[in-house]
């Protein structure tokens, strides 16, 4: 199952390699928006890819706060955002993000909670650690209290979080990319249940069926959650 998970974020990070870093006018994929100041009621002042515009919003955003949506430029040049939801806290900065990648982390095919979890109390205890990867860490410990596996990587380049529950017969997870929005799904031992929340998104990962090497079964959904954000719990170190 876990093969299954790698494939499926490699496949992600792939297509977002793919994807423009430059204000991608008509894109074909979700996009990162991110709200620098509300001007009036329905203005704001946005920061996507490397470019800052000025742009109605009939939807009220939140400052400093980051944001999947559908962009494109219409008659007359107007700019268009549709679609948009929240992105999780814990996606928004790479700064936090664990230059690794999913095979790094389950080299060892016989995974444990306890060995990971001293694994992340090595970590925090070693004082050259970054001020950013302490909170990385922390995290993750607090996710582990709650049995969700939460891994923020930097995969080829490309933020990806990615949060795992594991039970005996299936794996629950949810994954965040750039370019694909959030997903979450089901794996079993034959077969993908995934779900995806934009249409573009759900286009793009009919086309990728074939490299899956297990039947996938893809629906849209108007929500996705994360299994754990930094809003969840507080820290217990009993746990």
């Amino acid at each position: 199952m876990i093969s299954s998970l790698q494939k499926l974020v490699g496949i992600g990070s792939d297509i977002g390699r793919t994807h423009s870093s430059s204000i991608p006018f008509n894109a074909a994929l979700p996009i990162s928006v991110e709200v620098l100041r509300k001007i009036d009621a329905m203005r704001y002042r946005l920061k996507i890819g490397r470019k800052e515009l000025t742009t109605k919003s009939h939807k009220t955003l939140k400052e400093g706060q980051t944001y999947w949506g559908n962009f494109f430029e219409g008659k007359g040049g107007v700019l268009t955002l549709s679609h948009l939801y929240p992105q999780p806290h814990l996606f928004q900065s790479e700064a936090y993000f664990l230059p690794l990648s999913l095979e790094d982390l389950f080299e060892n095919k016989n995974f444990s909670y306890t060995e990971f979890k001293t694994f992340l109390i090595e970590q925090l205890s070693d004082e050259s650690l970054p001020k950013s990867f302490f909170q990385t860490y922390t995290s993750m410990l607090l996710a582990l209290n709650k049995q969700v596996l939460h891994l923020p990587l930097l995969d080829k380049g490309k933020r990806v979080l990615l949060q795992i529950q594991m039970a005996s017969s299936y794996l629950h997870f949810y994954i965040a990319f750039e370019h694909l929005g959030p997903l979450n799904g089901l794996i079993e031992a034959d077969k993908l249940s995934l779900f995806c929340m934009y249409e573009n998104t759900f286009v793009t990962l009919k086309k990728e069926n074939n490299k899956m090497g297990i039947p996938m079964e893809l629906t849209l959904r108007q929500e996705i959650t994360p299994l754990f954000d930094s809003n969840d719990l507080v820290l217990d170190l009993k746990g």
